[in-house]
């Protein structure tokens, strides 16, 4: 546990244990029934799924399912107020009569609103909260309902230009690869900026760019988060900040994204069925391909070869991917018992044919009402499957060796590409990770007393990781295109991953009304959460034979290490809301405490505080703005955090061989005894809006975010014992030393605009127009004499400037000869201040942020004659530069651009000309804007008439037909402006550089959805 004492330990676990028993007084007997229906979308009558339906006053509640609908249990018998709200429509309440033992109904029919406060969302308390009392933006994503009609096939693409000032940085468009996430831009210098995940409220692995090294520079493509079937998803809830996460404590302060996932409702079984087919395949490659030049020597004529010929010569170079999947899940039960139990097969192919994602996911979820006053809910999921991949983004494969084709390779066995050719590609390299999964959670929730709820969370996440690098050894012919004998030999390469993720989380929340028109909600809570990793590599060199694949068979050198890591964190909340002026106005303040065992044994507990207010004006008597129906102000104030890597606070050695070959051990890293988190603090102001009889809802937030003590890694000189360099037969270099330093600051505006804009009978096209800036700041590091830190090739952290941005020498001009050849030393450069200087005493200057400044989604949605929907969304990412890559290889290091043979063309840009003569000496002219739109998705839903249905025995059934990824307006000049190395030493913090990476494929795809 580290410097995790077991003090703390024991005094957590009694606070705990003094919470429980505190919370669980005897159960009551109370008589009950039963209350159900059905809800629908006025007009249409389309049953809306994910609904939240519930009775006032007594905290029973149920989700409606795909069908519309619901099933209350255990409902307290006599007149009862039932509620239904759903996101982007309206509020509805039905006052019923509930017969001991019996059974009422109320079916509900919502029209579409863009403004909803009652809705509740997940904020760490029991029960969750309603909006009108939320201070903060909290973004709520339907999941539900846009998997049934939008081209989704991942977590990511879900959440894409569903939520501002969240963005989505894919990595590589192949099957199967992730992205990163960033929520209200980077607030770290050297730890994770991902958010925090849970699933049916547990924490889960959110790793990101896992997988075999596919890529050069130590990058790999895989995301956890993926792992998760949208089809499974009820709907997703995305916490932005520190001012909203401050319930969460530690770990939280880059945001918290829920999942919640698909219940059972009361009834005879329903069965769901889901087909998918389609395809993706890279778009114009025609257009998009360089063409590249060469000759064979000085005197030779200068050749060319482009894709058109590279295809001539060699058949089809890319594929078309075929993608595939198969769903089917079965929900329903009793009072006391309802279920939801499903299952999916995904198989998606790239454009090459060794990339195949193949995902097998079940799911069974369990909710139980044994008395009045429990609901039991069990979760659980499993995933297994196997990703291959190929080689890319500086690491060979189809698109190293077809990008940077060569001329002078047309008559050769290459058949003018660069390197190996395809086939020999896929022959040699096998690239692939085998994944189970599996994440379980119970959740106990007890109302003893009307006043009084409770709620223990309990679960698990176990991910099995298998990452393999195989490559036979190569026999002719291939052999001829493969240099190393490391490579010819063959090889294998395994690094096993075992993950757990456990969490615990109690809390229990008293409701009071201690004056009239003043309520009152008193919570408090603990959580420990433990994250234990486990780590096996294997690598073996040289088969004897072609065929043999395990590292037992190899004869050559092998190696093999393992290593654990282990994280904790226990922490307790108490939170205080008030409800005054009859719940017009909130009132919340709150603080939590937390532990973690990556905290220097010198550092003491770390307190987060909150406070917030919300005030519903439009519902004061004196509100009389006639076309403003509804209007909340909302104001927050909030701490999170984010704790070091798991050993960074503690002093290290490292194992040698000392003298007479005795086992010894060496100085590695000094520690920090005083070693705690980043901390993070935002204010939060904004309103939530509906205009024109709530045709028209807005939502504006602006955020600042202060991060301090953020975490830096240090040099340390080596006189003091504790060199960087384990080999004492060589000179000490400098240790390094995790310490608490720097600050960064983040702000911006966010909004969120959905309009109904036509209401017609047969017509009905509704809008959500969604903007996001971010202005990013490192305002110091916080260390004397220093003002920068290298955080990667061409990436700073430094002062005054955006976190990890670009820097460079910026070339303005050099000298040539008649043919266009640099004369040496001619080169000028920008002085930083305006003017010019040689480019050898030149600074490094600013040439750009790493993540975009402003993102936003534009998306509509027709209804037509009450069975035909027609969506799509145009997303856009504005501000933000990234490294073209292939034009760095292309003309600076290959030398098969115009440029290399033409130089007398390019004198009039001498900045260019002078960096495709330096051999990588400039990169600022290779660092462009990578603004761009995208038309990301188009789909059209017809649901099929009832006479239909009824003749295949289903109750509804409907057929998609959608594409992804359909056009992009950019003034990007490379390949791609998206995809990018997803980790490793290109892809730190949030840089985008794109070598050779697989474009966002362009997909079609066909779904038919079918309900029993």
């Amino acid at each position: 546990m580290g410097q995790f004492t077991r003090a703390r330990l024991a005094l957590a676990a009694a606070a705990l244990a003094a919470l429980l028993g505190a919370g669980a007084p005897p159960l009551h007997a109370q008589a009950t029934g039963t209350v159900s229906g059905r809800v629908t979308e006025t007009g249409s009558q389309r049953p809306l799924a994910g609904a939240q339906v519930s009775v006032a006053g007594t905290g029973r509640r149920a989700v409606t399912g795909t069908g519309g609908e619901y099933t209350i249990a255990a409902v307290p018998s006599g007149s009862q107020t039932v509620r239904v709200e759903l996101i982007g429509f309206g509020t509805a309440e039905r006052r019923v009569t509930v017969p001991e033992g019996g059974a009422a109904t109320a079916s509900f029919e919502l029209g579409q609103s863009a403004v909803s406060l009652d809705a509740l969302v997940v904020t760490g308390t029991v029960g969750g909260t309603q909006r009108r009392a939320v201070g903060t933006s909290v973004a709520q994503i339907q999941a539900a309902t846009v998997v049934e009609t939008a081209p989704v096939n991942s977590v990511q693409e879900l959440i894409n230009g569903r939520a501002p000032g969240v963005v989505i940085i894919p990595g590589s468009g192949t099957a199967g690869s992730g992205a990163r996430i960033r929520v209200r831009g980077i607030s770290s210098l050297s730890l994770a900026q991902e958010p925090l995940i849970y699933v049916d409220g547990v924490r889960v692995n959110n790793a990101q760019a896992t997988g075999p090294i596919n890529q050069g520079f130590n990058s790999s493509t895989i995301s956890r988060w993926n792992d998760f079937n949208p089809e499974e998803i009820e709907s997703i809830e995305i916490i932005k900040g520190p001012a909203a996460a401050t319930l969460y404590g530690t770990e939280a302060s880059n945001g918290v994204i829920q999942i919640i996932t698909k219940r059972g409702s009361e009834g005879r079984p329903r069965f769901s069925a889901s087909v998918k087919q389609g395809a993706s395949w890279f778009a114009n490659p025609e257009g998009r391909l360089p063409l590249n030049y060469g000759r064979l020597n000085a005197t030779a004529p200068v050749q060319t070869v482009d894709y058109a010929r590279l295809r001539e010569l060699n058949g089809d170079i890319f594929g078309t991917g075929r993608l595939q999947e198969y769903d089917l899940s079965m929900s329903g039960g009793s009072s006391g018992v309802r279920y939801f139990i499903g299952g999916g097969f995904e198989r998606n192919g790239g454009i090459e044919p060794n990339n195949v994602a193949r995902k097998y996911n079940l799911r069974a979820n369990v909710s139980a009402t044994p008395t009045s006053t429990i609901d039991v809910n069990a979760s659980t999921g499993y995933v297994n499957g196997r990703t291959t991949l190929p080689l890319e983004a500086g690491g060979g494969g189809l698109f190293w060796t077809t990008l940077f084709a060569n001329p002078n390779n047309l008559n050769t066995p290459r058949n003018g590409f660069h390197s190996a050719t395809p086939e020999a590609y896929y022959y040699a390299y096998e690239d692939w990770q085998d994944v189970d999964r599996f994440t379980g959670s119970l959740q106990v929730t007890h109302r003893p007393t009307g006043w009084l709820s409770h709620r223990v969370a309990l679960g698990t996440d176990f991910t099995n990781q298998d990452d393999v690098e195989l490559v036979e050894r190569i026999a002719d012919p291939a052999m001829q295109f493969f240099f190393t004998a490391n490579e010819v030999r063959g090889y294998k390469d395994m690094f096993r991953r075992n993950i757990y993720y456990n969490t615990l989380d109690y809390s229990a929340t008293a409701e009071s009304a201690p004056l009239r028109g003043v309520s009152s909600n008193t919570s408090v809570g603990a959580q420990y959460y433990r994250r234990y990793s486990e780590f096996v590599y294997a690598r073996g060199n040289t088969f004897p034979v072609r065929g043999l694949r395990s590292i037992e068979a190899t004869v050559g050198e092998r190696r093999n290490n393992d290593d654990y890591e282990e994280n904790s964190t226990v922490g307790v909340f108490v939170q205080q809301q008030l409800g005054l002026r009859d719940d017009r106005l909130f009132l919340t303040g709150a603080v939590r405490m937390d532990d973690n065992s990556a905290f220097g044994e010198d550092f003491d507990l770390v307190t987060y505080p909150k406070l917030s207010a919300t005030w519903v004006v439009s519902e004061e008597p004196f509100w009389g703005v006639g076309f403003l129906n509804t209007l909340k102000l909302r104001a927050a104030y909030g701490q999170s955090g984010q704790q070091p890597q798991s050993f960074a606070a503690l002093r290290t050695f490292f194992p040698i061989t000392g003298a007479g070959d005795s086992a010894a051990v060496t100085p590695q890293s000094l520690g920090n005894p005083d070693l705690g988190p980043e901390r993070s603090a935002e204010v939060e102001v904004g309103f939530d809006a509906g205009l024109l009889g709530d045709r028209v809802g807005l939502e504006l937030t602006y955020y600042a975010r202060r991060t301090t003590d953020a975490i830096l890694l240090r040099d340390v000189a080596p006189s003091g014992g504790f060199g960087g360099n384990p080999n004492p037969a060589t000179p000490s270099l400098p240790g390094q030393q995790y310490i608490n330093a720097g600050e960064i600051r983040n702000r911006g505006l966010e909004l969120l605009a959905r309009a109904n804009v036509l209401d017609r009978r047969r017509a009905r096209l509704d809008l959500t127009f969604s903007l996001a800036t971010n202005h990013n700041e490192l305002v110091e590091l916080g260390v004397e004499n220093l003002a920068f830190v290298q955080a990667g090739t061409l990436v700073q952290h430094r002062e005054g400037y955006p976190v990890g941005s670009w820097f460079d020498r910026r070339v303005t001009g050099a000298s040539f000869d008649s043919v266009g050849t640099l004369i040496a030393g001619s080169e000028t450069c920008d002085d930083g201040s305006g003017g010019e200087v040689a480019c050898d005493r030149a600074p490094v200057v600013f040439l750009g942020r790493p993540t975009p400044s402003r993102e936003g989604a534009l998306s509509s949605t027709l209804t037509l004659f009450d069975n035909l929907r027609i969506q799509g969304m145009v997303d856009f990412k504005q501000g933000f530069h990234k490294l073209d890559g292939n034009l760095r290889v292309r003309c600076v290091l290959f030398l098969r651009c115009r440029e290399n043979f033409y130089r007398q063309e390019f004198v009039d840009d001498p900045a260019w000309l002078a960096t495709t003569q330096r051999a990588g000496a400039f990169s600022d002219r290779l660092i462009k804007d990578g603004s761009f739109a995208r038309f990301r998705e188009l789909s059209a839903t017809y649901t099929l008439p009832g006479s239909w249905t009824g003749r295949l025995g289903a109750s509804r059934a409907s057929v998609t037909v959608a594409g992804r990824n359909l056009w992009t307006w950019t003034d990007y000049e490379g390949l791609e402006p998206e995809s990018s190395f997803l980790g490793g030493t290109r892809g730190t913090g949030s840089a985008q550089w794109e070598q050779n990476v697989t474009p966002q494929l362009q997909q079609f795809v066909t779904t038919l959805n079918f309900t029993f």
